[in-house]
């Protein structure tokens, strides 16, 4: 069997809007045909990501990133973990040089085309470890489209996205591929009030974590 490394780029963990998208393409991938392997994101590591996490990545033969755009960029503990694994593969340890890679990038913002710099950060770093850079699935106002996301029409372009990531591993193809854009049929003003009971419902839980 294929493995395949999943990552939840979001430090929120289980309450996180990425864990949802991340379980969907997992639903898409066969237990059958693919060993998948769940990472997710640390904060304020000792000593950085400890090897075994690094190891499942590196023997992956595709790799699956799904995290929130942070001012227009990565999550730092997604970079950090990134920045440990280049160092990892640096030190002489071996990996997939083959492996397919494709993000799914949760934005906060209604229009998902702002997403351009961390697409490019990630395709950098494909280039550094000449790893196969796939393409993006890109999603607007990604708390409010896991809210509604059973809205036929919008949960229509999510199951193709993901059966595209799906196939894509598949056929193991390295040609060029477009990126998905995938916004919520709604007004923008339904959407902010949406994205602004779910982030307000996210500082409650954040603040009550931290007591």
């Amino acid at each position: 069997m294929k493995n395949v490394c999943l990552i939840n780029g979001s430090l929120r963990g289980k309450e996180a809007s990425s864990l949802a998208f991340l379980e969907d393409v997992n639903r898409t991938l066969s237990d059958t045909e693919y060993n998948k392997t769940f990472l997710t994101v640390r904060a304020r590591l000792k000593g950085g990501y400890p090897e075994d996490m690094l190891q499942s990545m590196a023997s992956a033969a595709s790799i699956i990133m799904v995290f929130p755009l942070f001012s227009y960029g990565l999550p730092g503990a997604l970079m950090r973990f990134l920045e440990d694994y280049y160092r990892y593969i640096q030190a002489g340890n071996g990996y997939n040089k083959d492996a397919g890679v494709y993000i799914i990038v949760n934005c906060g913002f209604p229009r998902p085309r702002t997403i351009a710099e961390a697409v490019r950060v990630i395709k950098n770093f494909c280039r550094r470890l000449s790893l196969n850079w796939r393409f993006a699935v890109c999603i607007g106002s990604g708390p409010v489209v896991v809210a509604v996301k059973k809205v036929p029409f919008l949960h229509m372009k999510l199951k193709r996205a993901y059966a595209e990531i799906a196939s894509d591993i598949k056929s193991g193809d390295r040609g060029t591929r477009g990126d998905y854009f995938i916004k919520p049929i709604l007004p923008e003003p339904i959407i902010l009030m949406i994205k602004n009971q779910y982030e307000k419902k996210m500082r409650l839980a954040d603040e009550k974590s931290e007591r």
